[in-house]
Formats: C-alpha cells, sequence, structure tokens
C-alpha cells in the first residue's frame, strides 16, 4: 500500500477504504489524480468521497494547474517522481558541470532522509565552470574568512540545487562536498537568508514577543515540570526563554511512522519526541565519546548543563558540531540545517517542528504535515490571538 495514499486516508477517517484503493493499486500519482467518476467507484457513500475530494482539491490547487504541471524526475526506490519540466534545463547544467569529470557511479535509492522543498531560483551570473572551480577551492580552504564568506555567497544557489538533485549522496557525502557548511560560523545562516530571505531572521524577531505565551499556555496544558523532572526557579528572561524551548515537545503528541513489513504505526514516547529535538548532558560529558555513539542522521540540539541555564549548546549533525553559544542559537540552526542539507524532520518530533516552521517562520507546507494536528491548530490560535489583544496598562 502506497504510504502517502494511506496517510492521507487515515487523516480523513477513511481507513475502511484502503483496502479499496490498496486492490486498485492506486499509489501518489494517480491519487492526485482521481475524478469525480473514478472516486464514486472506490468510494460509494457520498459523505466520505466529499472529503476526499476537498482533500485532493487543497493537494493540487486545481485540476488545470496541476495538468500544466510536467514530472521530469522518474521515480526511484519507492519515491514519486518530482520536479517541473520549467526547471529540468537548469539542473540537468548544474548537474552535468560538476559529474563531466566523475566516472560513472551506480544509482542508489534515494534517502529516506530527503524532503525536498522545491525552491524557485534565478539563474546564477557565474559560469558553471567558476562556480565548480570555487566549490573545489572551498573543500580545502577555512581561510581567508572573507573570500570563504564570499565564495559560498556566489555558489549558494547552485549548491542547493545540486544537494536536491544528486539523490545518491548521502548527508555525511553532502557535508564532505561541502565542509564549510558545517566548520566556518554563519554559513548556514547566509544560505538560508539567500534561499529564504523573508524568513531568515523570523525566530529572533518572533520568539521574544512569544515565549512568555507559550509558557502560559503550557502552565494551563501540562505539567511540565514533573515532566521534564524540574523544580527549579526561573528567574531570568533568557532562563524562561530556554524552559520554553525545552518544553516545546511536551505540547504536541509525539510522532508515528509505518513498521515495515509490519501492519499498524510505530508510536514514539514523549522521552523519544524530547531526545530527537534536545539532548541535555551534564557539564563535563565527553563530547568526543558522546558523538561516537550518536547514530541517527538527523540535526538535533545538544545542551550541556542545567535546563534553564546551559553551559554550552551545539547542534550535532552526522556526528559533528556546530557551536550556537545559546538554546535559541540551536534552535535557529537547528531548523535552518533541514532545510539547507534537504533533510526530513525527526519523525519523533515532526509536530514540533511542524509548528517551528508554520507560525515562526512562516514557510507554510514546507518539510512538515500538509495539515497540521490539532495541537499544533490549537497553539497557534492561541498564539495569534495573545499577539492580537490589547495590552494591559
Amino acid at each position: 500500500m502506497d504510504p502517502f495514499v494511506e496517510e492521507k486516508l487515515s487523516e480523513l477517517g477513511l481507513e475502511r477504504f484502503i483496502p479499496v484503493f490498496e486492490e486498485n493499486e492506486i499509489d501518489r500519482e494517480t491519487f492526485l489524480l482521481l475524478d469525480d467518476e473514478t472516486m464514486k467507484e472506490l468510494i460509494k457513500p457520498v459523505g466520505p468521497r466529499l472529503k476526499l475530494k476537498k482533500e485532493l482539491q487543497s493537494l493540487v490547487k486545481d485540476d488545470l494547474l496541476f495538468l500544466q504541471q510536467a514530472w521530469f524526475a522518474p521515480a526511484i526506490g519507492g519515491h514519486d517522481s518530482s520536479g517541473f519540466l520549467e526547471n529540468r534545463l537548469r539542473n540537468v547544467r548544474r548537474r552535468d558541470s560538476h559529474k563531466a569529470s566523475k566516472p560513472p557511479t551506480v544509482m542508489v535509492p534515494k534517502s529516506p532522509l530527503v524532503s525536498t522543498v522545491d525552491l524557485d531560483l534565478p539563474e546564477d551570473e557565474l559560469a558553471d565552470s567558476d562556480i565548480a572551480a570555487m566549490t573545489t577551492w572551498l573543500k580545502f580552504h577555512t581561510s581567508p574568512t572573507q573570500q570563504v564568506e564570499e565564495m559560498m555567497r556566489k555558489t549558494c544557489r547552485a549548491r542547493a540545487t545540486l544537494i536536491r538533485t544528486e539523490n545518491e549522496k548521502t548527508v555525511a557525502e553532502i557535508i564532505k562536498e561541502y565542509p564549510r557548511l558545517i566548520d566556518v560560523p554563519g554559513m548556514i545562516e547566509q544560505d538560508f537568508r539567500i534561499l529564504f530571505p523573508t524568513s531568515s531572521d523570523s525566530l529572533f524577531m518572533k520568539w521574544p514577543v512569544t515565549y512568555e505565551s507559550i509558557l502560559t499556555y503550557a502552565d494551563k496544558q501540562i505539567s511540565w515540570r514533573e515532566i521534564l523532572n524540574f523544580s527549579g526557579k526561573l528567574d531570568t528572561d533568557e532562563q524562561k526563554s530556554n524552559m520554553t524551548v525545552h518544553l516545546l515537545p511536551l505540547l504536541f503528541p509525539p510522532g508515528m511512522k509505518r513498521k515495515d513489513g509490519k501492519k499498524g504505526p510505530k508510536h514514539a514516547s514523549t522521552e523519544d519526541a524530547c531526545t530527537s529535538f534536545i539532548q541535555v548532558e551534564k557539564v563535563g560529558v565527553n563530547i568526543p565519546a558522546f558523538l561516537e555513539a550518536v547514530k541517527k542522521c538527523q540535526p538535533f540540539i545538544l545542551a550541556v548543563g542545567q535546563l534553564e541555564s546551559p553551559e554550552q549548546v551545539f547542534v550535532v549533525v552526522e556526528r559533528q558540531t556546530v557551536d550556537c553559544g545559546s538554546l535559541l542559537k540551536g534552535l535557529d540552526i537547528c531548523f535552518k540545517l533541514f532545510y539547507i542539507l534537504d533533510m526530513t524532520y525527526p519523525w519523533e518530533c515532526i509536530n514540533l517542528w511542524d509548528f517551528v516552521q508554520k507560525f515562526i517562520y512562516g514557510l507554510g507546507a514546507g518539510k512538515g504535515r500538509h495539515k497540521s494536528v490539532p495541537s499544533v491548530s490549537l497553539l497557534i490560535n492561541f498564539l495569534t490571538s495573545a499577539a492580537t489583544e490589547p495590552s494591559k496598562e
């Protein structure tokens, strides 16, 4: 059964029709092409059929727009074809210029960690040969800093396109190809600002006027102190902000995913959701030993010290660290890495990142859920309402 189709039917409460869709071999592509006549054959009752029709309209916007779009990237390893014809020539030029000197490689299925967000990027002014030369230079130089930053800026669009088109590369291989993203401060933020200019500063603009409302909401909804085993006081604004970051996973249900070869989803625990977002270690932890034991590829935050006042904060990705200096900076870097490296959110805390993406960064569908779980919508509505209420003198 196609996971996309099963998930959509489950979201709509139409699980009883899953066997019908499976019997008729409805996958993602054919699901999006369903017309009224076909839906009548698959779903006899009018009510459920109208639910499905509304969902399809929301997915494809309208039939004419969908029919005008031409898929060009073939399905690989169970992943659906993707991309639009209008981007084909640009992608081919970028890929071929970098692969021209390489020996033929065996294509492997696209990593399940990849979740591409289409980018509307203008053509680079530089020639492909210049971009390739700069990319090679950057692999072997970390200074002069100004030159590194300038070359990273000039190659950003080409880098983003290649990361999204070279499906055979793992996250580790991408970092090896573009090491300055991780080991030169500010490069993650620079790439994100170029790719998503209107969202780059969103966290630092919105968080100072939001975190207290989130803390108030949490006090009413959950016993977060007990769950986080925290009995201290929050005396400063920074401590309140830090604790708000820590309790975010508690405000949404842990994620779930399909178990390979088994019926029914696998549910994450609250602890799974928290540790896939932030791992807290005591002062004096052996960082190299900690990194050696890390098994997950997706970025997460490592906080060393007390919950409310960590002494060190890093973002960990592929057993490498990005020094962040503060928990809020760690949240910002971690989120941006998902888009710079083109990775999915960890399934255990996907609802948390769905909230951060939609409310904080305003990226719409992005890499999150097409339809947020109710708890995400409730918190967004609460915060939106709180922001519009007149302040009390």
